[in-house]
C-alpha cells in the first residue's frame, strides 16, 4: 500500500457490510489491538476512549456548574418558602362571640377556655353571684395584615366589648309564693332583704308586741337557679310585684239594713259586678238577710300574719236575779241585795292579715273580783 507504511501488528477487521478480501477506506479501517489504539490514515495514535468520554478537567467543571445551579434553585426555593411564611403564618388570634369577631388580639397564648372563665369572673364580681355565659366564645389563629391592624385591640380592650356583648344566666334567688315563681333577685342576700321590707309594710300601723308570732299566710321560699340575667328585678320592683293584687271572690252575709249599692261601696266595686259575680240572683230585685252572695275582692300575692296576746282587764258586769213572792202584790217591787259588777283578766289571741283584724279570741281568764247578782223581789198578786 502507498501512503503511510506504519501498519497496526493486529490483523485488521473489516467493518461489517464490506465484502470480504475488500480494503477499507483509510479512515474507516481500525484495530483490535489489546490497548484499543488504533491508526488513521494520517499515523496520529489515539485512544478509543479518550474520542467517547470528556476529560476528567472537564467533567468536573460540568458537575461545578451543576451543583452551583442546584444551591441556586435550593436557596431561591427558600427565599420563597419563608416571604411565604412571612406573610401567611398565623401571629394573631380572632375572638369570636357566636360567629361575630369581637377583636383581635396579637398573641396566640389565648385560648377560649381562659377568655369564658375571665369574663365569667368579672361577671360574677358586677352581679354578685356565679354565671353561665350564653353565647359560645372561640378564638381562631389568624395572619394579621394590614386588613386585619384596624381590628387589633388589647386585653383591657377587649374584655369590656365582650362583657357589653353577652348575655348570660346567673345564679339567682327566685321567691315562690305556693310554689309558684313571683319575683327573681340577684341573690339570697338580695332576696331576703325583698320579704323583710315587704313584711315590714304590711305588718299593722301601730306595730305588734315583741313576742308576737309573725309568719307568712302563705309557702314561701327562695329557691336557687340559674336564669336569664334580663329576668332578674331590683329590689324596689321586686316589692312592688310582691305587694300587687288580683282580683278574687268571697261570700258575705248580706246583714240587716243591708242594700245592693250599699254592699257595693264597701267593697269598692259596682251593682253590676255584683250581678256578674252572683248570676241569677238579680240583686236589684232585692235581697234578704242572711243571703249569701259573692263580692269582688284584691287577693294580695302575698300576706302577713300576726298572732299576737293582749292581757285586758275588763269588768264583768253584775247580772240580775228576780225573785217572786205571791204574798206580795204584783205592784210589789222591792231589791234585797245590791248588784256589784266584777273585775277580770282576759288573755286574748289576736290574729291579723296584712294588718287587718281577722279573729279575737279569748284564750284564759282570770277573776279578779267577782261580780255581785243583784236580786229583785216581785209580787205575784
Amino acid at each position: 500500500m502507498g501512503g503511510d507504511s506504519t501498519v497496526c501488528p493486529a490483523p485488521i477487521i473489516k467493518e461489517k457490510g464490506y465484502a470480504a478480501g475488500i480494503a477499507l477506506s483509510p479512515k474507516r479501517q481500525y484495530c483490535n489491538c489489546r490497548f484499543g489504539e488504533r491508526k488513521n490514515t494520517k499515523g496520529k495514535k489515539t485512544g478509543r476512549t479518550n474520542r467517547n468520554k470528556p476529560t476528567e478537567k472537564k467533567r468536573g467543571k460540568k458537575d461545578g456548574k451543576k451543583l452551583n445551579r442546584n444551591a441556586l434553585y435550593l436557596i431561591g426555593i427558600i427565599v420563597i418558602l419563608f416571604i411565604v411564611f412571612l406573610f401567611v403564618r398565623k401571629n394573631g388570634s380572632a375572638v369570636y362571640i357566636a360567629d361575630e369577631q369581637v377583636g383581635i388580639l396579637e398573641t396566640r397564648k389565648v385560648t377560649a377556655k381562659e377568655l369564658t372563665a375571665t369574663l365569667e369572673s368579672q361577671l360574677e364580681g358586677i352581679v354578685g353571684s356565679k354565671v353561665q355565659i350564653n353565647e359560645k366564645i372561640k378564638v381562631e389563629g389568624i395572619h394579621i395584615g394590614s386588613k386585619e391592624k384596624k381590628d387589633v385591640c388589647t386585653m383591657e380592650h377587649l374584655l369590656p366589648k365582650m362583657r357589653s356583648k353577652v348575655t348570660y344566666k346567673v345564679e339567682a334567688a327566685i321567691i315562690t309564693v305556693d310554689s309558684e315563681k313571683v319575683a327573681i333577685l340577684a341573690n339570697e342576700k338580695a332576696a331576703n332583704a325583698v320579704l323583710k321590707q315587704v313584711q315590714t309594710d304590711l305588718m299593722p300601723k301601730e306595730g305588734v308586741a315583741e313576742d308576737a308570732e309573725i309568719s307568712w299566710q302563705e309557702d314561701v321560699e327562695v329557691v336557687k337557679e340559674f336564669v336569664d340575667s334580663t329576668q332578674i328585678l331590683e329590689q324596689e320592683d321586686a316589692v312592688k310585684v310582691l305587694e300587687s293584687t288580683t282580683e278574687a271572690t268571697q261570700s258575705y252575709t248580706v246583714q240587716s239594713g243591708d242594700a245592693p249599692y250599699l254592699i257595693a261601696n264597701e267593697f269598692k266595686t259596682t251593682v253590676e259586678k255584683l250581678n256578674q259575680l252572683n248570676e241569677g240572683a238579680n240583686l236589684t230585685g232585692g235581697i234578704r238577710v242572711g243571703q249569701v252572695i259573692n263580692v269582688p275582692v284584691q287577693k294580695p300575692k302575698i300576706s302577713v300574719k300576726t298572732v299576737e296576746t293582749q292581757v285586758l282587764t275588763a269588768v264583768e258586769p253584775k247580772t240580775y236575779q228576780t225573785q217572786y213572792d205571791d204574798t206580795k202584790p204584783s205592784s210589789y217591787q222591792k231589791v234585797i241585795q245590791q248588784g256589784k259588777a266584777g273585775q277580770k283578766k282576759s288573755t286574748i289571741r289576736i290574729t291579723r292579715i296584712n294588718g287587718e283584724v281577722t279573729e279575737e279570741k279569748e284564750v284564759d281568764k282570770e277573776i279578779i273580783q267577782e261580780a255581785v247578782p243583784e236580786i229583785i223581789v216581785k209580787g205575784t198578786q
